[in-house]
């Protein structure tokens, strides 16, 4: 038998551990969400929260130590998957969009496709780890860390989360290619210009 051989059992059961780890976590994420549609953040406790996922509590505590931590790890998961769409659209070595207009109607496909996270978030009166998030995702895709890019960064990344906040608050009442539309004029003028 090689040394190949006397590890797979091992490397088995090790994939089939973060897959049980990552169904937990999943199925406690979505378990709140649904929970914070029906009741206030403050009033759900981590028995209803393992309730609605089916686990146990061992398995809540052994992924997460507070209601807090999943609200974090959602956000995580949501600018991970706002980055890996997002990319194609990137320059690579400025951080910018080179497609504007994709990367903006992307930008809201996205969010309207977890458009249940995003209210969650809210009503949680989580949103603001959004914008946490949306200053460190730009920051760490920008190569020019010189004071008046980050100024600069943290200018466009609080300009972004504030029309996300207000399509979150009108229950995304206009369309996508609505929202980037108004994105699209906004970004094309200039401040002393209106």
């Amino acid at each position: 038998m090689s040394n190949h051989e006397l590890y797979s059992p091992n490397t088995s059961q090790h994939r089939s551990n973060k897959e049980t780890n990552r169904l937990t976590r999943e199925a406690i994420c979505t378990a709140l969400v649904f929970l914070i549609q029906e009741q206030s953040f403050s009033k759900i406790t981590i028995t209803d929260i393992v309730k609605r996922a089916g686990v146990s509590r061992t398995a809540y505590y052994n992924n997460y130590s507070s209601k807090q931590e999943i609200l974090v790890d959602l956000v995580d998961s949501l600018i991970f998957e706002i980055n890996q769409k997002l990319l194609p659209y990137t320059n690579e070595l400025t951080g910018k969009a080179k497609e504007p207009q994709k990367f903006i109607k992307v930008l809201f496909e996205v969010i309207f496709q977890q458009r249940n996270i995003y209210k969650a978030l809210q009503s949680a009166k989580f949103d603001h780890v959004i914008l946490d998030c949306l200053n460190e995702m730009m920051l760490s895709t920008a190569h020019d860390k010189s004071d008046e890019n980050v100024y600069r960064i943290y200018f466009k990344a609080g300009a972004l989360y504030n029309v996300l906040l207000k399509w979150i608050q009108s229950d995304f009442a206009k369309s996508i290619d609505e929202m980037t539309k108004i994105c699209l004029e906004v970004y094309h003028t200039p401040m002393s210009q209106e």
